[in-house]
C-alpha cells in the first residue's frame, strides 16, 4: 500500500481510520488547552487552577467541535449538543480539578490528569450522541 493510498484511506475512512482523525484533532484542542492553561498559569500569578481550567476548556472547545465537524466525523452534528457535553465535561473536570487540588496537590498535575480523563468520556459521547451517523 502506497503512502498515496494510506492518506485516501484515513482521508475517507471510518473505523481506525475515523479514531485516528479524532486523536488528531484531540489532540490538537488538547494541545491548544494546554497551551492557555501555560500561559495563564504563568503569566498571571496566584491565578486559581480553576479560573485556568475554564479559560482553556473554553477556547479549545471551537478548535475541538469544528475539528471534529469538518474533519473527524464529517456529519453536522450538534453543536448545542456539543456544547452541553462540553459543559458537562468542564463542570466534570472542574469537580475533579477541585477535589485533586484539595485532597492531593496543587499546579499542573491535577490539571492535566483531570484533561486527560474528561479527553476520554468526551470522545464516547461525541461518537454516539452528537456525531452520530
Amino acid at each position: 500500500m502506497s503512502t498515496s493510498d494510506l492518506f485516501s484511506k484515513v482521508k475517507e475512512g471510518h473505523g481506525i481510520f475515523e479514531l485516528l482523525r479524532f486523536v488528531f484533532i484531540g489532540s490538537l484542542a488538547t494541545l491548544t488547552d494546554l497551551c492557555v492553561t501555560l500561559l495563564l498559569f504563568f503569566l498571571v500569578p496566584g491565578i486559581h487552577e480553576n479560573v485556568v481550567t475554564t479559560a482553556a476548556f473554553c477556547t479549545a472547545f471551537f478548535v475541538s467541535y469544528y475539528g471534529h465537524r469538518y474533519v473527524t466525523f464529517r456529519q453536522s452534528g450538534s453543536m448545542l449538543r456539543f456544547f452541553l457535553l462540553s459543559g458537562s465535561m468542564l463542570l466534570l473536570r472542574n469537580i475533579l480539578v477541585f477535589i485533586f487540588v484539595t485532597y492531593w496537590m496543587r499546579g499542573l498535575i491535577p490539571i492535566i490528569t483531570a484533561m486527560a480523563l474528561v479527553t476520554v468520556i468526551t470522545y464516547l459521547i461525541s461518537k454516539y450522541k452528537v456525531f452520530k451517523q
